[in-house]
């Protein structure tokens, strides 16, 4: 059980291993106008094969379950906007990873001192809070209809 051994275990939902393919997928629903339980929707985004065995191999089905069910528990408190905030930036580290935001070399060097910079540093996070904004009207607790 995860509980016994969670020492070596990460403790927020920040330093948990994502698969930033599935973030984009759960904004891509959500785009779509799919309302969605936010931690249920990280839960589906961590990359679980990182949690396989020191000496190679992968979770059990049972493992993997038990995992999940852990951090379902651990994270029950955590508020929407928290993890509408951690998909985003997600999300956002993913559109940058495919070119699809791309950071000039003056941002990348710290030139702060420019105007147009700024611009783009503004660009990037409009577009950060836009899928931020969209996941936390999408979050429906438990996936259900708005009930329980």
């Amino acid at each position: 059980m995860p509980e016994e051994n969670a020492a070596g275990l990460p403790e927020t939902p920040h330093e948990l291993p994502y698969d930033r393919g599935r973030v984009d997928e759960l904004v891509g629903r959500v785009r779509s106008g799919e309302r969605v339980d936010l931690l249920e929707g990280l839960l589906d985004a961590v990359a679980w094969e990182a949690f396989g065995p020191e000496e190679g191999g992968s979770l059990s089905a049972l493992e993997r379950a038990q995992l999940r069910d852990y951090y379902r528990r651990k994270f029950a408190d955590v508020g929407p906007l928290y993890l509408a905030e951690l998909l985003s930036t997600e999300f956002m580290t993913e559109q940058r990873a495919r070119g699809d935001v791309v950071f000039s070399e003056r941002l990348l060097a710290l030139g702060r001192t420019e105007p147009e910079l700024w611009a783009e540093i503004r660009r990037f996070f409009s577009r950060k809070e836009m899928a931020t904004a969209m996941l936390v009207a999408a979050h429906r607790p438990n996936g259900g209809d708005g009930e329980g």
